[in-house]
């Protein structure tokens, strides 16, 4: 295993977290990311899909798997697995309006998460799908439910039957445009269309990379 600083890695969160754009509106959303991993043993499978906006239609995905060295440790995950995610997305060679991460963004106890990590580095508009609170509180505001962090408004709470998905700020977007996008994510599944297909995919292949090690 790695060595990892992650007193260093925390005090990097925190100058990156004054980077992120909680303003920014995409004017123009016609292709949509969703990257996700999951792990066999110490290899890390990252899958990113790529799909048309609205109707979320997959065009394709691709896969990056290697072993994964930087420790598990709670609230650091972006540098355990971001790296692999930056590889399945640059291997899709896409240009996207919008990313999708498996996740927290900005409700996150440094209020830079995986999303907001991955936003600032490629300079994308991202948005953090999570199904458990790392950081925060709920509230209701007019009969809906966020997710209050640090003082700031940071995700909206979609709730389907007895399941919550969390949808936070990443980088390059507002709560509101997160709000109005909600609707058009989510099809006939609890998670939005790119991260169900994501984890989807990488569950096939994890069951593939599992087998073929057995045999």
């Amino acid at each position: 295993m790695l060595f990892f600083d992650q007193h260093r890695a925390s005090a990097l969160q925190k100058k990156l977290s004054e980077l992120v754009d909680t303003k920014y509106e995409p004017t123009k959303i016609d292709l949509v990311v969703g990257l996700d991993l999951s792990y066999v043993g110490d290899e890390g499978i990252a899958i990113a899909t790529l799909h048309n906006y609205p109707d979320m239609s997959l065009v394709k995905y691709a896969v990056a798997s290697d072993e994964v060295r930087v420790p598990y440790i709670p609230g650091l995950l972006a540098f355990r697995e971001a790296p692999l995610m930056f590889a399945a997305y640059e291997l899709l060679n896409a240009d996207p309006d919008l990313i999708l991460v498996n996740g927290h963004g900005i409700t996150h106890p440094r209020s830079f998460g995986i999303a907001s990590h991955v936003g600032v580095v490629l300079d994308k508009p991202t948005v953090g799908v999570a199904r458990r609170i790392l950081s925060g509180r709920e509230v209701v505001i007019n009969g809906e439910r966020y997710l209050e962090n640090n003082g700031v408004l940071g995700a909206y709470v979609v709730v389907r039957g007895v399941t919550k998905t969390y949808l936070s700020i990443g980088h390059k977007v507002s709560l509101r445009f997160i709000v109005e996008i909600t609707p058009k994510l989510f099809k006939n599944h609890e998670l939005p269309e790119p991260i169900y297909t994501a984890d989807r995919i990488s569950k096939q292949v994890r069951s593939k990379i599992a087998h073929s090690t057995r045999g």
